[in-house]
């Protein structure tokens, strides 16, 4: 599944260069970040917002200021009503806005009302903050001027709106992108227009990058040593292990608490796990777990534990 969501990124990716959509940037300098619910005020319209809400990351190069620009370019891939009327930046690599670029049907400005996140400071750790003038919002009348739900790009009728900013100093696109994976900087919106007539907010999912390099098992006498190591970790927690006797059997959870994480992001580390599950064929599968709940689930692996076989002793006849 995940080898399929890269592929569709791809195509997308590809399609928004080849038809006039705001990615300029070379294919390999595009990210695209989700959202998670923040306010919550709405089980169903925060669904709603996780599931079609999506900002994409790209490098633009050097402006004409001479500054490295970054462009955050906001899609609302349909199909439930909702509306993108507001979003917010907290600092980070950012200098300030340097363009609000917005698609046909969508009015954005510089500055919002409110000037902060709502329910931003009361539902992530740190608060999120908003730095002056790093904010944007629909004109009046807000929800039809917002980027209102439609089709995904390359539909010509998608809506969207880019803010692209000027970078600090001589950061570039990879430090920002390294500010977002670690929450070092974060992107809020306040999403309107929903059948309820409520509003909610969403920040970006500071997502895990963990590299798996290796993961196997072996056993001996009835008892399974679960090995992994990983080549990259950002944002992870710790790990989580499960084990079943099939495919596609009830999976048991075999650590009480989080194995902890203490890779980081340039080496990785490396993990071990005793269990003892018996004789037989097992199959274990291995969770990685961000610090913002997130989890990505690998695996199987497949040992199979045999009994040991003591030979008879033969002893010669005397004769």
């Amino acid at each position: 599944m995940k080898k399929l969501s890269i592929f569709f990124s791809i195509l997308i990716i590809l399609a928004l260069v080849l038809t006039g959509q705001p990615a300029k940037a070379a294919f390999g300098d595009i990210e695209m970040l989700e959202f998670f619910g923040c306010s919550n005020n709405n089980d169903v319209d925060t669904d709603i917002g996780e599931a079609q809400m999506q900002v994409w990351v790209k490098d633009l190069g050097v402006g004409l200021n001479g500054k490295n620009q970054v462009g955050f370019t906001f899609y609302n891939i349909g199909p439930d009503a909702s509306s993108i009327t507001a979003v917010y930046f907290d600092d980070g690599a950012l200098l300030g806005i340097a363009v609000i670029n917005p698609s046909d049907g969508v009015e954005f400005s510089q500055g919002a009302t409110p000037g902060h996140l709502p329910s931003g400071n009361e539902c992530v750790d740190p608060p999120f903050e908003v730095t002056e003038d790093f904010l944007a919002d629909s004109d009046d009348p807000t929800q039809p001027n917002g980027v209102n739900e439609s089709d995904p790009p390359p539909d010509p009728d998608t809506e969207w709106v880019e803010i692209i900013f000027d970078l600090k100093d001589s950061l570039r696109f990879e430090n920002v992108m390294d500010q977002l994976r670690s929450g070092e900087l974060r992107i809020g919106i306040k999403v309107q227009g929903y059948d309820s007539e409520g509003s909610e907010s969403f920040i970006n999912k500071p997502f895990t990058a963990v590299e798996l390099m290796s993961f196997n098992a072996l056993s001996r006498n009835g008892n399974v040593n679960v090995k992994w190591a990983t080549g990259t970790e950002l944002n992870n927690a710790g790990f989580n292990l499960y084990r079943a006797s099939s495919e596609l059997g009830a999976r048991t959870k075999l650590n009480n608490g989080l194995v902890a994480a203490h890779g980081d992001a340039v080496s990785g580390g490396s993990y071990s796990f005793s269990d003892a599950p018996g004789y037989g064929t097992f199959y274990y599968w291995l969770e990685d777990v961000e610090l913002g709940g997130t989890t990505t689930l690998h695996g199987p692996v497949v040992v199979t534990a045999w009994p040991s076989i003591r030979l008879p002793v033969i002893r010669p006849a005397v004769p």
